[in-house]
């Protein structure tokens, strides 16, 4: 069940806030309140997953359970005696490893087993080796049995490693309610595609938290704006973007090649950034304080700056759950720059199972290397920053091929598209992808991007809360909300990227 599906917009979201709210009508003690508050949610959630399949929502009610217990017996051995801690670490190893184990069964099984059989299957050449690993798109063959990934594995998962090794580290003592940290671990606001949230940050929410009409309004205008990039900017973009990718690399001109990578550029942002609005949206209506998970990214002048504002929460996971426990930069600049290859490696392979995202990461990583190294303060005292952003934006663009071709040989032969030096035939155009909605939402796309917010960012600070300023964004939300519903009862185009990582 997606955010942007009819079926949530008219059934699920308003059944559970006219439950939610019926709640306060209930003469409950406070404590009482919530836990009925907590219930509503906790059960909306179940079916929320269900909606899923039977399968999926097992997975995670044994994952639940498993990461429940192995918290609580972490918690357990908090003795400093050597036998305790010796065994509070073998709990919280044996617990990683069961969660590891689970995520790359589900997600990367079916890439190992193709792989093997690439590598086993007699060939009579290097040369044909490496052309099946390079048109090699990361599935099981047809006629074998597939492993499906189940709902929301990734951030589950994720987001249950955080709180186990918060608990190993004693930044937090294990929840001694099962209720609750099921709800942490299930809760349907941002279940499928994150932000991943720390026990620290939503587990006090779900035992204390304020509503009041003014939450709940603002949650009502995020979720509306937060529709409207995913289903107007997102959506549309996509059409003419599927187009493109789905041509045989030898038809396409150079011109579609670069407009298919600012599309697909676009519609990942709005996709992805568009769910976090939306999810920041349904929380605020419920009393939750949601991450923010993106700080304009599209506005960055290097890749570094870009990683510290795209995914915020995946970005800071990697960084103190694999990072910094490996040692971060305090073991000298070789093992910094290895930390910096290994966490960008995980980060490709958290993406999909394939190996281009596996290329794509190492690609990322040695840039970071590149910046950190040197690059990156001549970036900063750099006074053009049009030159900034023409780097930034040329590198990325390379890396997003990686991230959209479907294997090795498809991007190798796109890039050759790209930089073909020869001028295009006669009668080349990209103006057959261009319609007036496309054209609109290309319009919206550039205009969201961040540069026109960051330049108005203390002013914006300062009226946002003026009556008038109010009111003209509860109508321009209510506008975009009609118009994008209006667009999926047509049965517009509505694809979901970041539901498969």
């Amino acid at each position: 069940m997606e955010f942007s599906s009819v079926i949530f917009i008219w059934a699920f979201l308003p059944l559970a806030i006219i439950l939610y709210y019926c709640a306060f009508t209930i003469s409950f003690s406070k404590e009482k309140r919530l836990q009925v508050l907590n219930g509503i949610l906790l059960f909306f959630s179940a079916v929320f997953y269900l909606w899923a399949g039977f399968r999926d929502f097992l997975v995670l009610l044994t994952m639940v359970l498993l990461n429940y217990g192995a918290g609580r017996w972490i918690d357990h051995f908090s003795s400093e005696n050597d036998a305790a801690r010796k065994k509070r670490k073998t709990v919280f190893i044996a617990a990683l490893v069961f969660n590891l184990l689970v995520l790359a069964f589900f997600k990367y099984f079916n890439m190992m087993i193709s792989l093997a059989q690439i590598l086993l299957k007699p060939r009579n050449s290097l040369i044909e080796y490496f052309y099946a690993l390079a048109v090699f798109n990361g599935s099981r063959p047809d006629q074998m049995i597939r492993i499906v990934m189940p709902l929301a594995i990734s951030f589950t998962t994720f987001q249950a490693i955080s709180y186990l090794a918060d608990v190993y580290k004693g930044k937090i003592s294990a929840e001694k309610s099962l209720f609750h940290f099921s709800l942490y671990n299930c809760l349907f606001v941002q279940l499928v595609q994150g932000p991943i949230m720390r026990y620290q940050d939503l587990g006090s929410q779900i035992k204390a938290r304020d509503h009041s009409l003014y939450k709940f309004a603002e949650g009502i205008r995020r979720f509306c704006f937060g529709l409207g990039k995913k289903v107007l900017i997102s959506n549309t973009l996509a059409v003419s973007c599927d187009k493109i990718w789905a041509k045989p690399v030898t038809e396409l001109y150079t011109s579609e090649a670069w407009l298919g990578l600012i599309l697909y550029l676009f519609q990942i942002y709005y996709d992805f950034s568009g769910y976090t609005d939306m999810a920041i949206g349904v929380g605020q209506m419920f009393g939750f304080r949601i991450s923010e998970n993106f700080n304009y990214p599209l506005t960055s002048e290097s890749i570094q700056d870009f990683w510290h504002r795209w995914h915020i929460s995946l970005s800071t996971w990697f960084r103190d759950y694999l990072y910094i426990p490996l040692g971060g930069s305090r073991k000298g600049e070789f093992r910094t720059f290895l930390n910096i290859t290994i966490v960008f490696l995980a980060t490709g392979l958290w993406h999909g199972a394939n190996l281009t995202f596996l290329l794509w990461g190492l690609i990322v990583a040695i840039q970071n290397i590149i910046e950190r190294a040197f690059l990156g303060s001549w970036i900063k005292k750099n006074p053009v920053r049009i030159i900034n952003w023409l780097y930034f934006y040329l590198t990325l663009l390379l890396e997003v091929v990686l991230f959209r071709a479907p294997n090795l040989y498809h991007a190798v032969k796109y890039y050759g598209v790209l930089l073909r030096p020869i001028p295009e035939r006669a009668g080349t155009s990209i103006l057959s992808y261009f319609s007036a909605d496309f054209f609109i939402a290309l319009l919206a796309a550039i205009f969201c991007m961040g540069f026109v917010q960051r330049a108005c960012a203390s002013f914006w600070s300062r009226v946002r809360e003026n009556t008038p300023v109010v009111i003209i964004r509860t109508l321009l939300a209510f506008v975009i909300f009609a118009w994008a519903l209006m667009s999926l009862l047509n049965g517009s185009y509505n694809p979901s990227i970041y539901t498969n990582f």
